[in-house]
């Protein structure tokens, strides 16, 4: 099993211990409905047929993400659930954030809509000042690659910008994670989704203990796996 099933996993198995509701609930209360176009998980033969003219490979971390959960993650890991309904998946977002997982059609409907955006003013994109030595050179490093902003995939997005990963002509394991700013600076979160995985159930376990972490806590649990090793660009 790679390292982003494990990690799901064990998210699910939080999730279930902490009572967290499935999405049909949880959009019926809170939003008013969930959007019924989207399966909430995609076989692989699903997501090559979905990307197959594209100029670019998903790394397999998000694939793998997108078999397990289609903008949600799985609420336990019995095998004998059903697991083509979103009663057993919770809304997949950030830790004291608003922000949610894109499903892959909302994704590439977005993608397209960026595309001819980027590529234009792909010569605008500049590197924040405040990433280490380390992310600063896998910055400048796939920046300076071949067709780079038509490889960036948007993932999940804020009032400011879009986080995106980075697809490669041959599929890599892992991608950055980075973050588009509305102004086309680019910040490096994470090094890999996974690490971001490994984050989220972090924070999800310490949630579970007394005292609960407060907000710095948690930003310190995000800061610590940003600084991991980085995965293949």
């Amino acid at each position: 099993m790679s390292t982003i099933n494990s990690v799901i996993d064990k998210i699910a198995i939080l999730a279930e211990q902490s009572g967290y509701i499935g999405c049909l609930e949880y959009f019926g209360v809170v939003c008013g409905g969930y959007n019924p176009d989207y399966p909430p998980r995609l076989s692989f033969e699903q997501i090559q047929e979905l990307t197959h003219n594209y100029p670019f490979h998903l790394p397999l971390e998000l694939c793998e993400l997108y078999q397990r959960g289609n903008s949600c993650l799985p609420i336990g890991v019995n095998p004998n659930k059903n697991w083509d309904s979103f009663d057993s998946y919770f809304q997949f977002q950030f830790p004291l954030r608003d922000d949610v997982f894109f499903p892959l059609g909302e994704a590439i409907n977005l993608y397209r809509s960026i595309a001819s955006w980027l590529k234009k003013d792909e010569h605008k994109l500049q590197l924040s000042r405040n990433t280490n030595n380390n992310q600063q050179k896998v910055l400048a490093s796939l920046l300076n690659s071949n067709n780079f902003s038509s490889r960036l995939f948007p993932i999940f997005s804020t009032e400011n910008g879009l986080y995106v990963v980075v697809g490669n002509e041959k599929q890599q394991e892992t991608s950055p994670i980075l973050f588009l700013w509305e102004d086309l600076v680019i910040s490096m979160e994470w090094p890999s989704l996974t690490c971001m995985m490994l984050g989220m159930a972090e924070v999800m376990e310490r949630k579970m203990q007394s005292p609960k972490p407060n907000g710095y806590e948690i930003e310190a649990i995000w800061h610590k796996y940003a600084a991991a090793e980085s995965g293949n660009p």
